[in-house]
């Protein structure tokens, strides 16, 4: 009996939908690297199986792969000085096992690495014809003052920009640092260790994510009161529109270029003008189906079901 594997972790709320919604036709094994500990994993000559106490499923029935949103699991109990190691294993095991099968994959960690690279992003924006803001990636005082004194400017991580701190209480906690508008007064100082994205402040008429499955388009405008980062507003409205067939064009050749099958890009709309920000190669979209009661669920599951009946 073929089933989908699901890599998450145990409080991945978009997969509990998923499953819920589309179990009564598929057969799905949720694997929550969280809780590694209760899986048994088997890599061998012929393939690979897991299993815990209720279920199992093995490589040569595997219809296909959803690689979500792992999370590692707790070794605080191990020594401290195996922890990095540890961590690294089981990476190693997980995304082995991923980046080796042949099946169908939404997505392999191996494109995903590649595909959130920030640097490869621009170039390969820049190489489809994207309209693209002055940009500059540095770890120099001296380019970043010369870059914000030119023009307003924005900056942000190069990578996912999660930090870990503790709370006034103690507590482990993390934080995202997000985009944010530079102060031309301040004088940078620590970027020789710490790398960071600059890009020139332009005004939006409104944002744009675009996520993309298989080749089928969700173009939901974004209207917010936050002229930077809209994901700091607590009012954002949600709409769908029409992406034009350009554009379109352009964000099948980008993903073409990174062999994804799914993408979420953001863009921000100028004067008319199309300018693209990023694109998260795994970025959530369950919010969204939740807004504009839209299919992109359904989309996801036809992908990695193939021709099987899943409506």
């Amino acid at each position: 009996m073929e089933k989908i594997l699901v890599i998450t972790s145990s409080y991945d709320l978009t997969v509990d939908y998923i499953i819920d919604k589309f179990n009564d036709n598929l057969n799905f094994f949720r694997l929550n690297t969280d809780k590694l500990d209760d899986y048994n994993i088997k890599v061998y000559n012929d393939g690979w199986k897991i299993s815990n106490d209720f279920y199992k499923i093995s490589e040569n029935e595997t219809l296909s792969i959803y690689y979500r949103k792992p999370v590692l699991p707790d070794i605080s109990f191990y020594p401290k000085k195996y922890h990095r190691m540890m961590y690294k294993e089981i990476l190693t095991l997980i995304e082995g096992i991923v980046n080796s099968f042949e099946g169908k994959c939404l997505t392999k960690p191996i494109i995903l690495k590649r595909a959130d690279n920030k640097i490869i992003q621009l170039k390969a924006a820049k190489k489809v014809g994207f309209n693209i803001p002055q940009s500059l990636i540095t770890n120099s005082n001296v380019f970043a003052d010369e870059f914000i004194k030119k023009s307003k400017a924005i900056v942000k991580p190069i990578s996912v920009g999660k930090i870990n701190y503790k709370d006034k209480t103690g507590r482990d906690k993390i934080g995202i640092i997000q985009t944010n508008l530079v102060n031309k007064n301040i004088e940078f100082d620590g970027l020789e260790l710490s790398p960071a994205y600059f890009q020139s402040y332009i005004t939006k008429d409104y944002e744009l994510r675009v996520t993309v499955v298989n080749k089928k388009f969700y173009s939901i405008k974004i209207e917010t009161d936050d002229d930077i980062d809209w994901r700091k507003s607590d009012d954002i409205k949600y709409s769908f529109v029409c992406l034009p067939n350009n554009i379109k064009r352009k964000c099948l050749e980008f993903m073409k270029i990174f062999n994804l099958n799914y993408g979420a890009f953001d863009f921000i709309v100028s004067d008319g003008k199309y300018i693209f920000l990023e694109i998260n190669a795994n970025g959530q979209w369950a919010w969204l189906e939740d807004e504009l009661n839209l299919d992109i669920s359904n989309a996801i599951i036809n992908f990695l079901a193939g021709d099987k009946n899943v409506e």
